[in-house]
């Protein structure tokens, strides 16, 4: 297969990192993305592959040892790249440049690379960014509970001129999921978490804010909410959105129908202060 090794001079700054010139730097994280990019591909199409290992360890993605390059020093060189990344007019980019970012973000994941969380935040509130969703899922995964991730994930779920239906949904639900997990101790890991679930808790009649794991959150962590007239209106809004019925539909019909035949009166709960 033809490929073609991407030139990132304009991305790096004009400064020599840990000895080597830009366009070494340029080298090691080309070479690393278009080999990662095309190596299966190469083994498929019957291409003898290198003696390098295969690309999925940081060794084998970034190759040995070589010419004064230590591991650590490419892995600081694709830290440096990443951080292009979410300044960048990635939209902009040609073909190639388009699918080794996503070949780099791919990797953040399957080496579980916490120390990218940063720049996968950026990424996924660069308004030009691409693999926004791989950005998001990941800024959550390598984050905490804490008042700046629930802003993030506000921003995202308020903010439908910029996100998609699928880039909001993977927000709210993950870090609904993440708050469902979390284990609380500290008065300041308790205070982030309520907080998180107020933010979910006052977003809840949005698109993004319909989910079935949203509601097993409120469940958990909002005494009451369970029999109460809250979680009627929730669940009977999620219908006014066609997809929400659609993927979540029985679900909310079954609560609706619980709700409905409880024989009960169905008290409303204050949640938050201001009476909602």
């Amino acid at each position: 297969m033809k490929k073609t090794i991407i030139a990132f001079a304009a991305l790096f700054s004009a400064t020599a990192a840990n000895g080597h010139t830009p366009a070494e730097s340029n080298e090691v994280v080309s070479a690393a993305l278009t080999r990662a990019a095309f190596y299966y591909d190469d083994l498929r199409e019957g291409s003898p592959p290198d003696n390098d290992p295969p690309p999925t360890t940081w060794l084998g993605f970034l190759g040995p040892e070589t010419n004064g390059w230590t591991l650590a020093g490419k892995m600081a060189t694709f830290d440096r790249y990443l951080s292009t990344l979410v300044t960048n007019d990635c939209k902009s980019l040609d073909y190639f440049e388009q699918l080794y970012a996503a070949v780099a973000v791919g990797k953040c994941g399957e080496f579980n690379y916490t120390n990218s969380a940063s720049a996968m935040k950026a990424l996924a509130l660069n308004p030009r960014g691409i693999e926004r969703n791989d950005a998001i899922r990941l800024a959550i995964r390598f984050s905490s509970v804490d008042d700046a991730m629930t802003a993030f994930v506000e921003t995202i779920m308020t903010n439908s001129a910029s996100y998609n239906f699928r880039e909001q949904g993977t927000a709210s639900a993950l870090y609904a999921k993440k708050l469902l997990s979390f284990n609380a101790i500290t008065a300041a890991q308790l205070a982030s978490r309520d907080a998180g679930v107020r933010m979910l808790y006052r977003n809840r009649l949005l698109e993004s804010g319909t989910d079935t794991i949203i509601d097993e959150v409120f469940l958990k962590y909002i005494d009451g909410y369970g029999s109460s007239s809250n979680r009627l209106e929730y669940a009977i809004n999620s219908f006014s959105y066609p997809k929400c019925a659609e993927i979540f539909g029985e679900y909310f019909t079954s609560v609706t129908n619980q709700l409905l035949s409880s024989g009960q009166p169905l008290p409303w709960i204050n949640v938050g202060g201001g009476g909602n």
